[in-house]
């Protein structure tokens, strides 16, 4: 019976990390590109944004597919996939700094 509240919260503490990873290494790329100017800063950043996009969907319909079979810990699951959403806005910024540069 504990086995689902382990996942539940192996799977939060997943989404935590990536979210803010995502985060760090999105601001690293746009830093250091408004730093240098260098324009090859603004392809990687782009295939980043693709693979994070990819990697935070897969981990954001897993906690989706948890928060409807595990009933349990309902505002815990929740908050993690509000930490997870909240890199939409902030790529959406960074995007909108960086093209208007350009």
């Amino acid at each position: 019976m504990e086995d689902y509240k382990d996942k539940i919260i192996s799977d939060g503490k997943l989404a935590r990390i990536v979210a803010l990873s995502s985060f760090l290494i999105g601001t690293l790329i746009l830093v250091t590109y408004k730093i240098t100017n260098e324009n090859n800063l603004v392809v990687i950043g782009f295939y980043y944004v693709l693979i994070a996009l990819f990697l935070n969907s897969i981990l954001f319909l897993n906690l989706l597919y948890n928060l409807f079979i595990y009933q349990k810990k309902y505002a815990f699951q929740l908050g993690n996939i509000a930490i997870l959403l909240l890199n939409i806005p902030i790529t959406l910024f960074y995007l909108e700094i960086v093209f208007r540069k350009l």
